[in-house]
């Protein structure tokens, strides 16, 4: 089969790769729709982001597969043992693996996990035709979502997991710094949870359209340079809460401004927009070595918070993942609104990367998405 084979920094192939096999307890799916998330493209082109050292480890040894845990498939064939999915099934899949065996897993706190994998962080995604994941990864997708609603779904789990960490009390004021992909579904989130007034800063008027669309109920557009900026969101949302400051703030702005984005001060600006005991939910992708305002953190009594990764769960009754793909198969949350640069086929995959990694400057809000020659069927 191809695939993508990362052989550097900014280095991506597609080549013939062996073809996957199914073993004990697993699934190989034939891929149908596979995002580049934002955090694998900083990766890709050798950003100093979380797991950098451990990929330029990797290629100091060789090339290796890399990218693709936002996407969904039809399910090919099942290893032995597996009983929940049989081929034909439309899925998708969690992106973080758990060991089982380690003194977190053993006692029901998975999300402590001490030695968990990552597909396609430290075993092989879905930037090829087909993967192999474990059956206890697999998600099933209903009815009524479409493959690049599906393949879309992690954001939207990430922003359900800020929302739930923040525990929105009834009422209570959301910020959201940035108008991105994760800042437009935190909106929408917020909006159909506990919140009350609901703001958001962004800077592409589309974008802010968007967020009107999507329920905010404050809209400020933070196209002022600098400290200018940052004074003018500040301004604005203690206008709005009677200078009290929000009660949570939702910071998806963050990043480099290579990239199109807020550079590293976003963190300093969420401390001073939330009140006094207030929290800060960090969810953009920051560089390791980024300041950050503990102080005024400290001085101000404001919790910073960082919402965890993989599917979790918040009822015996269903998982974080299996949630999102509800919410939009009702139509409580939109998704595909924001899929604004698609693409097919295999060879597409390295243009995708590099499109995603600077989506400011190609108009771009969710990540390119790419669709393979696999029937996804209805809708």
């Amino acid at each position: 089969m191809r695939a993508a084979v990362l052989h550097g920094f900014g280095d991506l192939r597609v080549e013939e790769v062996p073809d996957p096999q199914a073993g004990p307890g697993e699934v190989l799916i034939d891929v149908c729709c596979v995002q580049p998330s934002v955090t694998e493209c900083m990766l890709i082109a050798g950003e100093p982001v979380a797991l950098h050292r451990r990929l330029a480890d990797a290629l100091a040894t060789g090339p290796v597969r890399f990218g693709g845990h936002e996407f969904c498939g039809v399910v090919r064939a099942v290893g032995p043992g597996v009983r929940r999915c049989r081929p034909g099934d439309r899925v998708t899949a969690v992106e973080t693996l758990v060991c089982g065996d380690c003194a977190a897993c053993r006692n029901d706190r998975t999300d402590a996990c001490v030695r968990p994998e990552f597909i396609g962080f430290t075993r092989p995604g879905a930037l090829a035709e087909r993967l192999v994941v474990p059956e206890t990864a697999v998600v099933p997708v209903p009815p009524g979502v479409s493959a690049a609603a599906a393949a879309a779904i992690q954001p939207l789990a990430g922003a359900l997991h800020a929302h739930a960490l923040a525990a929105v009390a009834p009422g209570e004021t959301v910020l959201v710094l940035g108008a991105g992909v994760m800042g437009l579904l935190a909106i929408q989130v917020a909006r159909r949870g506990n919140a009350g007034l609901v703001a958001v800063s962004g800077r592409s008027p589309a974008k802010l359209a968007l967020a009107r669309r999507f329920g905010a109920d404050l809209v400020i557009d933070a196209t002022a340079a600098g400290a200018d900026a940052a004074d003018q969101v500040l301004a604005a949302v203690h206008d709005a809460t009677g200078g009290i400051g929000a009660d949570v703030v939702i910071e998806t702005a963050g990043g480099s401004p290579r990239l199109g984005l807020s550079g590293p001060d976003t963190l300093e600006l969420a401390a001073r927009c939330a009140r006094r005991g207030g929290r800060v939910v960090g969810v953009s992708v920051l560089p390791d070595d980024v300041p950050a305002s503990l102080g005024l953190l400290r001085e101000r009594s404001v919790s910073l918070l960082h919402p965890r990764s993989g599917a979790g769960g918040y009822s015996p009754s269903g998982s974080v993942f299996a949630h999102a793909l509800r919410l939009v198969a009702r139509g409580d949350v939109e998704v595909e609104p924001l899929i604004t640069h698609r693409s097919t086929g295999i060879e597409a995959i390295p243009e995708a990367v590099r499109v995603t990694r600077d989506k400011a400057a190609h108009g771009a809000i969710n990540p390119v998405q790419v669709r393979l020659d696999v029937d996804w069927g209805q809708p």
